[in-house]
């Protein structure tokens, strides 16, 4: 009986064949030259790029050669998503999450939930595989230390995170978002800004705006209702995400969308875990296409995933580039009829950021610098503040009277005014892999060979960086190597040939 009939015979019912886009085959075999390399890899890819995919083909192999795998999400939605996407693909596992049904400790490949390691005792595995590995955890940092000898691969759109290079000391990036845009296989954008709103007096805290200082910079009656009327001019009603800055903001938006007659439900972590008023109920309504625009108050930046939402409404303010590209992804993903996704920015974020395509990655921070001037402070004890309506001393952090039983409501009432956002033009500018730039900088070495240029030490060429910093307005980053050499092509000979007649120019003048 041939191999492909056993296959069937002994295939679940429902499973499904994992076969990975070619796009995904290349990722998979940078991964697997990087594990030849170093046993701690990061992978930075953008949202649609596979993630999942990529890591359950990297499982079946270790699977096969009878070594166990951990894989860790960060929060229960994402390891029932992972757990659903395992089980489709024939990946037999068990879950390490609470008391959950389908903890099978024995089994090859174990999902865990990043709190539930923190408070148990962890098993020996070969490889680990970290999901939004940008944000850390108690329950992962003591995954990694009790495997010191595992390979770990980290996954992320955004390793932008301080002392990401203390965990990690190898990072890929195969496909920047521009390239999966250009490929098809991630939505293009239009962007729309607002004039600069006004942050004097608002303070940072961690690296970030204080909420309380930007809530009451950027809830003001004009940008509120700036968000309706631009969102009905240039959006035309389409199914959007809408990042608020607090709660009570987030309520007036709803309460100003509704008002416009746009159906509009707002979610934030006060909210309880379960029943129709839970944002996993209302985020389920959403993707039924119930209401229009769903306002969320910080909590789905991550692991969201609504491929038909058309329109991302930027009504707050960031200092935090993973922030900014974590928002803007929930609208990048493809969809039947969706052409292209509209990013309404009333919070400057991109004309103070950039776009997130234009930002060039370098290197993982290794957390070394400014260690003096950045020692986390101690928080002040949190105090019992008193029922506004009898008195009552609640303790920190409740918000219910246990007394009189009442619950302040997050609301503000908001006046409604004109205001309009323009078109954010991106600068023509294409972006480079890093594997070109390497390529790109080589040819130049052996260009310089061959034309006895003086080399420094280690076989570097200063001809050659001064060169690259032409091409590429800046010095090579450290991830390239600057010593390599590979055949010219044609197009860098061009390139070499326009510079020199461009400088032979310049001194005739």
């Amino acid at each position: 009986m041939g191999k492909e009939i056993m296959g069937e015979l002994f295939k679940e019912p429902g499973q499904e064949e994992l076969i990975l886009k070619p796009i995904q085959v290349e990722i998979l075999n940078q991964v697997r030259d990087a594990f030849r390399q170093s046993k701690k890899v990061i992978l930075q890819a953008a949202t649609s790029a596979g993630k999942t995919a990529i890591a359950a083909k990297i499982i079946q192999r270790v699977v096969k050669k009878e070594k166990r795998v951990l894989f860790i999400a960060d929060r229960i939605v994402l390891v029932n998503q992972t757990s659903d996407e395992f089980s489709r693909w024939g990946i037999r596992h068990g879950i390490i999450m609470g008391n959950h049904p389908e903890y099978y400790p024995d089994r090859q490949v174990q999902i865990a939930s990043a709190a539930t390691l923190a408070n148990r005792d962890i098993d020996k595995f070969d490889m680990i595989i970290q999901d939004e590995a940008h944000c850390f955890h108690k329950g992962v940092t003591k995954a990694f230390d009790s495997n010191p000898d595992s390979f770990i691969l980290g996954m992320t759109a955004s390793p932008y995170s301080k002392g990401l290079g203390k965990i990690f000391d190898f990072h890929i990036q195969p496909f920047t978002v521009r390239n999966l845009i250009d490929r098809g296989l991630l939505c293009d954008y239009d962007a729309y800004g607002h004039n600069d709103i006004d942050l004097t007096g608002v303070r940072t805290a961690a690296g970030e705006y204080r909420q309380d200082d930007l809530g009451k910079a950027v809830d003001k009656p004009t940008l509120t209702a700036d968000i309706v009327k631009t969102y009905l001019k240039i959006a035309g009603g389409k199914k959007a995400i809408c990042f608020a800055t607090n709660v009570a903001h987030g309520r007036a938006l709803q309460k100003a969308f509704t008002k416009s007659n746009v159906s509009a439900k707002e979610i934030n972590a006060y909210l309880p875990n379960e029943g129709p008023e839970s944002a996993s109920f209302i985020i389920d309504e959403f993707r039924q296409d119930k209401f229009k625009v769903l306002i969320s108050v910080a909590i789905i930046i991550k692991g969201f995933s609504v491929s038909n939402v058309e329109v991302v409404i930027l009504a707050t303010a960031t200092k935090s580039m993973i922030k900014l590209t974590q928002a803007i992804g929930r609208g990048l993903r493809l969809h039947p009829g969706k052409e292209k996704a509209i990013i309404l920015d009333h919070g400057s974020n991109l004309s103070r950021l950039g776009f997130p395509e234009e930002y060039e990655f370098l290197e993982l921070d290794d957390g070394k610098h400014g260690e003096s001037k950045n020692k986390k402070k101690e928080r002040p004890e949190q105090l019992p503040k008193a029922c506004p309506s009898c008195e009552y001393l609640k303790p920190p952090g409740v918000q219910k009277c246990a007394a009189c039983g009442f619950k302040p409501e997050f609301i503000q009432d908001v006046e409604i005014e004109d205001g309009e956002l323009e078109k954010i033009k991106r600068k023509a500018k294409k972006a480079f892999t890093l594997a070109e730039k390497q390529s790109f900088i080589s040819q130049l070495n052996q260009y310089a060979f061959e034309k006895g240029f003086k080399s420094g030490k280690g076989g570097c060429y200063g001809w050659s960086i001064h060169k690259y910093s032409d091409k590429f307005g800046g010095d090579p980053p450290s991830r390239i190597k600057w010593d390599l050499k590979e055949p010219v092509s044609a197009d860098v000979r061009n390139f070499i040939t326009h510079c020199n007649i461009r400088w032979a120019k310049s001194k005739q003048k």
